[in-house]
């Protein structure tokens, strides 16, 4: 499965969507993102890049990601666990 390394916000986003998924698909609570400094970066770049969004729809903030908290690991590129 894609690490996240060569991916761009876009791709890291969904990345981590499919894989918060399978882990609740297969019965497991997803508890936190852990991500590279650099995805981090990509994904924060994106996001500000989009401008204001109402917070109804807004799914990434400073520390979290599709409401799990965001934790920096430099020997992966992205995780969820």
């Amino acid at each position: 499965m894609a690490n996240g390394e060569d991916l761009a916000a876009e791709e890291l986003i969904l990345l981590i969507l499919k894989k918060r998924t399978e882990k609740e698909e297969r019965g497991d609570r997803p508890t936190r993102v852990v991500l590279s400094m650099d995805a981090y970066r990509r994904i924060q770049q994106y996001h500000a890049e989009l401008g204001e969004l109402p917070k109804s729809i807004d799914y990434i903030t400073r520390d979290s990601i599709f409401n799990l908290p965001v934790y920096i690991d430099n020997s992966r590129g992205c995780d969820v666990e």
